[in-house]
């Protein structure tokens, strides 16, 4: 099992993905010829078989009831499979992209948090990483209409979860243009 956003979806170390981190060493430490780094963070997936995730920056506590729960009892955890929207729609939030004009990664991101920040009239900053088939591209071409600029919405997708897979695709697609 993984849990926790820098198990499942590299953490914001993994933000070193996209940069000189030799430089950064070099700013940051006084010697930094002793400091000795992966060359990419990634998902715990990427290198072994992982039979559950738990998502989250912080977790939820209720989730991880779940799991254990359903380990120690031999059956699947329900673990939620909707969108933050869905949580937004439960808490009867009005949605800070339509009704506040506010960037919201929602539509994209798995629940979990019970809405946190949207319910501080704040968008989603994806603490639980890419829901089961994001549509990332319908979300960044919303971003687009909103007016950000390409290097806006590549800081969107990368928070952290920044190597989850439809995360880092879609943030390298709005790198190149």
């Amino acid at each position: 099992m993984s849990i926790g956003a820098c198990a499942t979806g590299g953490g914001i170390q993994a933000l070193k993905n996209y940069a000189d981190v030799k430089e950064y060493t070099r700013a940051v430490y006084a010697h930094p010829e002793f400091i000795h780094t992966l060359d990419k963070a990634t998902p715990i997936s990427a290198h072994v078989k992982v039979d559950a995730e738990l998502r989250g920056c912080p977790i939820s506590k209720h989730q991880l009831l779940e799991l254990v729960s359903a380990v120690l009892n031999g059956r699947k955890p329900n673990i939620y499979q909707y969108s933050v929207c869905m949580e937004c729609k439960k808490k009867g939030n009005t949605c800070v992209m339509v009704g506040k004009g506010m960037p919201c990664m929602g539509p994209v991101v798995q629940a979990g948090c019970g809405a946190l920040c949207p319910s501080f009239n704040r968008g989603c900053y994806s603490c639980f990483g890419p829901k089961e088939a994001p549509n990332t591209a319908a979300m960044a071409d919303h971003f687009k209409y909103m007016g950000m600029d390409e290097e806006d919405i590549v800081r969107w997708f990368r928070t952290y979860n920044t190597a989850a897979d439809a995360f880092a695709k879609e943030s390298e697609l709005h790198e190149k243009r």
